[in-house]
């Protein structure tokens, strides 16, 4: 005599199936999700680190601040962006959203992009701004560049800390740095603190 499962056996397991699947996908969708940001974000790190060292051997330079690509003007910046980044061929529009969200709160904040940057989509799809100008710490006055980047131009989630993050380069020695501490990740729509917190984990965005 054959035994088989009948259509209510079969129903009710894959109903199991189906709560189970309800529950664990969505966890599973965001930290993939984490993952692809934190790859993108490694590689967008890693082409501006070589862009800021091919531009000093070009120069015969050791440190970015001794070219003309830091010094004051958006002219100079995008330059740099032009020369050294593999741009997309349709570069005309503004790369960033208009606005960014808050992890901690989900509010949403401005796009976080100075005025006077220089910007670039890159043909890799992520999208860059730059800009150059004094800043004064601790009673000592150097040239900074900002970096803004999205990893994935205007498409969602356009979240700081997630997709858009904020940092910086010390000209002076050609460290590229995260504005503000691990702990301020998450409180605004820059994420400032988030690339330091990554960094910080290994490279793991675990927030």
């Amino acid at each position: 005599m054959r035994k088989a499962l009948t259509i209510g056996e079969l129903l009710v397991t894959m109903s199991i199936i189906g709560v189970i699947a309800a529950l664990v996908l969505p966890s599973f969708m965001k930290d993939y999700h984490k993952k692809i940001y934190t790859s993108k974000l490694k590689k967008t790190y890693e082409i501006l680190e070589n862009a800021i060292n091919q531009a000093c051997t070009d120069n015969n330079v050791s440190y970015l601040g001794q070219t003309q690509y830091s010094k004051t003007g958006k002219a100079n910046q995008q330059e740099f962006l032009n020369k050294y980044f593999k741009k997309a061929s349709a570069n005309a529009t503004f790369p960033f959203a208009a606005t960014y969200k808050v992890i901690n709160t989900g509010a949403s904040g401005g796009s976080g992009i100075e005025s006077d940057s220089a910007y670039a989509k890159l043909a890799s799809g992520e999208a860059i701004a730059l800009s150059c100008s004094p800043y004064t710490y601790n009673g000592t006055t150097k040239q900074e560049c900002i970096i803004s980047v999205d990893i994935n131009s205007t498409d969602g989630p356009n979240i700081g800390g997630r997709d858009f993050f904020r940092f910086r380069i010390d000209t002076t020695n050609n460290k590229i740095m995260s504005h503000n501490t691990s702990s301020d990740c998450g409180n605004d729509q820059y994420g400032h603190g988030c690339f330091t917190k990554i960094l910080e984990n290994n490279w793991t965005m675990d927030y």
